[in-house]
């Protein structure tokens, strides 16, 4: 990948999960197509999707400013995941939110790997960086599985905000202790080595549609 910024305004500091559940690679069989995020039936999911990362990032951000304001970085790895963070309610018969999270190319905990949607939209992503075109604001895919009602997805691309480094830069860059205790936590952590202002990863929105499977 070419080392260039990816000019994304969102910025999650220290690329943490942001709901508590866990998620890993489904293993019912998937597929998925991309939407126009400008098309009238597609645009209010994708208000919706962005509206919710919007509210997310700024919560997790003032997060992290308050916790490591009294807290070492070592001690904070475990406790910046939002986990108290409610997903936005919705009126019956409305579109609802059902999951908020963070995946990566890289990651660090592999409960959160990708699964094939998520890879799809990360590659549309990696894709456009290396071939230093406009990276996608958003991107909306329209996701099924058997056996399970139909899934929107709103994609965000994620860029590295200068804290993130503490945790997730290289060694020289992480804050004292942070990589042996890394190291225990997460003995398989690829989410190392990144620089501020370089591309994280995504943050994702699943978004279900009552009328969708009617």
């Amino acid at each position: 990948m070419k080392a260039r910024s990816c000019p994304v305004v969102l910025s999650l500091a220290c690329g943490l999960v942001l709901t508590a559940p866990a998620w890993a690679a489904d293993a019912a069989p998937m597929t998925h197509v991309f939407l126009d995020p400008d098309e009238p039936v597609v645009a209010a999911i994708r208000r919706l999707g962005e509206r919710t990362i919007d509210h997310a990032g700024v919560t997790l951000v003032n997060e992290v400013r308050r916790v490591l304001a009294v807290t070492p970085t070592v001690q904070a790895i475990e406790a910046l995941h939002l986990k108290s963070y409610k997903l936005p309610a919705a009126a019956p018969g409305d579109l609802t939110v059902t999951k908020l999270a963070l995946t990566s190319l890289q990651v660090r905990n592999p409960a959160h790997a990708p699964d094939e949607a998520d890879r799809a939209a990360l590659s549309t992503i990696k894709g456009q960086l290396e071939r230093g075109d406009p990276v996608a604001k958003v991107l909306v895919q329209r996701v099924t599985q058997s056996g399970q009602p139909p899934e929107w997805r709103v994609y965000r691309p994620l860029s590295v905000m200068k804290q993130c480094l503490d945790c997730h830069g290289t060694a020289a860059t992480l804050a004292p202790g942070v990589a042996a205790r890394l190291k225990e936590l997460y003995p398989a952590d690829t989410a190392v080595d990144y620089r501020a202002g370089g591309w994280r990863g995504i943050v994702r929105v699943s978004i279900a549609d009552p009328a969708a499977g009617k």
